[in-house]
């Protein structure tokens, strides 16, 4: 235990073993015929060579040849038994773990949406896609070594052990003495060195880390002329990778000379001792044979067991990154037995709702109570920091409340699963992610079973119909990764497209005009206006002049209303929504 504990892979180890043996009959085959076909391969077909070299050391000229072809004639019999079995053994370990890694990836792809806003706000994508394939690779690495290297290597020691004491008993007691020593020198120095070795995995996640998040705003460093700079502060995170590289790769150097050592030391006294034992009378020349085929046998063994770990412990420690991601508990779960979704009309209610977010110590909310009826429009303003993207991330339930409650048509959020309630509210960020698939696949998405009938009317009440008319592909043309062949005003009505076919009955707008042109926003203007038909919408904005024309104005400071009204009621009463008003600078709030 304290072995996993050195290297921190108890839990990777777990998740490993998990799959491994999934598939018990396969696996089962593979545990069973590796060290058959060892027995066969290595361990008889030693023994009887040993016993053809004495035989024709005997073998007198004109004397009878079949006993030699017999013994011949067995060794190719045990051969052929050895690949019959080890092919076996390839064929079933290929099915076997093919669809493990399959399994596997599937299982990590289902678990990672489980994860909050905030993880993933906080998450580097590239290093987290790096991290996926390095744990994959890390399994399949696993299941090969666990399978053609330790399994192998461990019958072939014990096998040729017990043979070499069943025949030479001298001989088999100084293996038995040596190659516990020998494994506890490679697998003690080995553990010295696992810190060293994540910390090298761990640089190297920084490096990939780093480069992601420059190649993906790779147009900024160019505007800015900061080439030079980002090129500097890249060079101290990969000259800190050259060196805990290097301090891992001298510490392998320095096994391998020592493991060398004890090798050398074992091999010399096992020389004399059979020369010595066999000017003695004590064991045969034939012995003597099948004893070093067996020495040479373990002794590649034992030599190779130190690379064997170091990729042992190089395939923990790339997993590690990603095993404590798996590890940890998502923040936001669903109710063990959910209540079936009751959320129909979209009225919104928060009842005394306090929230903080984790390492601040001031409350967004003291004790927010806010009622907004079904099929009502309502703006939320403020400054930053005032809470309006709180409130519709709870909303969401991307966050959760401290204390207090959030209910939709009678129903607290927390008693229904989480995509029964996003599938009841159709949110439009200020800045749309698109999938790098066709504009067609980016408008269904937000529901299944869409017509494409369904999905060209609902594109050209939010006039993406117009845009999409005018490429060469059309529906099916591909819009680039984040939806980059778009331009801002194309985006947002793809959005807008997508969230009226999903029937919502909550709409949440998130700054959805603030950085489009005025005849996109014309555009996106119309659109937004049938899209918000019968729906309760919720619409955070700094552009003033976008939400005039909504049923309410919640104007928020600190995590306080402090005011609520119409844009008339508001303007009337001269307090901090008219200033608000009367301090825009080109339409928006003066921040």
């Amino acid at each position: 235990m304290k072995f996993l504990k050195r290297f921190r892979t108890g839990k990777t180890l777990e998740y490993f073993l998990e799959i491994f043996f999934k598939r018990k009959l396969a696996v089962t085959v593979n545990l069973t015929f590796t060290p058959i076909a060892v027995f066969f391969g290595e361990i008889l077909v030693g023994y009887y060579f040993g016993k053809l070299f004495q035989k024709l050391v005997e073998f007198k000229p004109g004397g009878d040849t079949g006993a030699l072809y017999h013994i011949a004639w067995t060794i190719v019999g045990f051969y052929l038994l050895q690949i019959a079995f080890y092919r076996v053994n390839d064929y079933t370990a290929l099915w076997r773990q093919s669809n493990n890694l399959r399994d596997l990836e599937q299982n990590i792809f289902k678990r990672l949406p489980q994860y909050s806003y905030r993880f993933f706000s906080e998450t580097y994508g590239g290093a987290l896609v790096s991290q996926v394939n390095r744990f994959l690779k890390a399994y399949e690495e696993f299941d090969d070594v666990t399978i053609f290297d330790y399994l192998e290597g461990l019958s072939r020691i014990v096998l040729s052990a017990i043979m070499l004491l069943f025949i030479a008993p001298p001989l088999g007691i100084l293996l038995a003495v040596w190659a516990p020593i020998y494994i506890f020198i490679v697998v003690y120095s080995s553990m010295r060195k696992a810190h060293a070795t994540r910390a090298d995995a761990a640089a190297d996640s920084s490096v990939i880390a780093y480069l992601a998040d420059a190649i993906t705003n790779m147009v900024t460093i160019k505007t800015f002329a900061k080439a030079k700079l980002e090129h500097k502060k890249f060079s101290a995170v990969s000259t800190d990778r050259y060196h805990k590289r290097l301090r891992s790769w001298r510490l392998n150097a320095n096994i391998r000379n020592l493991r060398w050592f004890v090798a050398v030391v074992f091999f010399v006294a096992y020389i004399l001792l059979s020369i010595y034992l066999v000017t003695r009378g004590s064991i045969s020349p034939a012995v003597m044979i099948a004893g070093q085929i067996y020495i040479f046998a373990i002794f590649n063994s034992l030599l190779s067991l130190h690379q064997v770990i170091q990729r042992t412990e190089q395939l923990f420690a790339d997993a590690a990154e990603l095993t404590d991601i798996l590890d940890m508990k998502p923040e936001l779960t669903d109710p063990k037995h959910p209540e079936k979704s009751r959320i129909k009309d979209g009225l919104i209610e928060f009842n005394s709702v306090r929230f903080k977010y984790p390492k601040t110590s001031k409350d967004v909310f003291g004790s927010l109570d806010l009622k907004i009826k079904p099929g009502e429009r309502v703006g939320l303003v403020g400054h930053s920091g005032s809470g309006k993207s709180t409130i519709t991330r709870l909303v969401l339930r991307f966050l959760d409340v401290d204390s207090g409650a959030i209910l939709i048509d009678g129903q607290d959020i927390r008693n229904i699963t989480q995509d029964d309630l996003r599938s009841k509210i159709a949110y439009i960020p200020q800045e749309p992610i698109l999938f790098h698939r066709t504009l067609m696949e980016n408008i269904i998405y937000g529901r299944e079973g869409v017509t494409r009938a369904e999905a060209n009317k609902a594109s050209h009440l939010a006039y993406a119909d117009n845009f999409i008319q005018r490429l060469p592909e059309k529906y099916d043309t591909l819009v680039g990764e984040r939806g980059v062949k778009l331009s801002g005003g194309e985006k947002q009505r793809v959005a807008i497209a997508r969230a009226m076919l999903t029937r919502a009955p909550i709409l949440i707008l998130d700054e959805a005009t603030s950085a489009l042109d005025s005849k996109s926003e014309k555009y996106i203007g119309r659109a937004l206006d049938e899209l918000v038909k019968g729906r309760t919408t919720l619409v955070i904005a700094h552009r003033l002049s976008t939400i005039q024309k909504l049923d309410r104005i919640i104007v928020l400071k600190d995590g306080l209303i402090i005011e609520d009204g119409t844009h008339k009621e508001l303007l009337d009463k001269n307090g901090e929504y008219a200033e608000l008003w009367s301090h825009q600078t080109g339409g928006f709030l003066d921040e």
